[in-house]
């Protein structure tokens, strides 16, 4: 997951991220009935989609349940924004994945 992302940035830039994939998550839900392959796809995107957990994978589920549902192109692209920015800071694959500061440990005295 690292290497998708340059960084996750925090503070506007990051609030802004967390609000795109909660507009993502709410245009899902609303799309329709989550009946059959594509509505079962879109509930998935949305779990996903709301803790910023496995942004990428989300983001397939989502335009695939999408695309199934015969969404218009502006509903497709929404999530492609989302994957080509990423999840932002404010995201648990921000936590999982994100930048570390390593911190080398004294050698042994001996």
């Amino acid at each position: 997951m690292q290497r998708l992302y340059v960084m996750f940035p925090d503070r506007g830039p990051g609030l802004g991220l967390l609000w795109l994939r909660l507009c993502v998550a709410g245009g899902l839900l609303a799309g329709g009935s989550p009946a059959g392959a594509p509505g079962l796809m879109c509930v998935a995107a949305i779990g996903l989609l709301l803790p910023g957990l496995l942004t990428p994978l989300a983001v397939l589920l989502a335009v695939s349940g999408l695309y199934g549902q015969g969404a218009a192109l502006p509903w497709l692209l929404l999530p492609l924004a989302l994957l080509m920015l990423g999840p932002g800071a404010y995201s648990l694959d921000a936590r999982l994945f994100g930048r570390r500061l390593l911190q080398r440990r004294p050698p042994p005295n001996g």
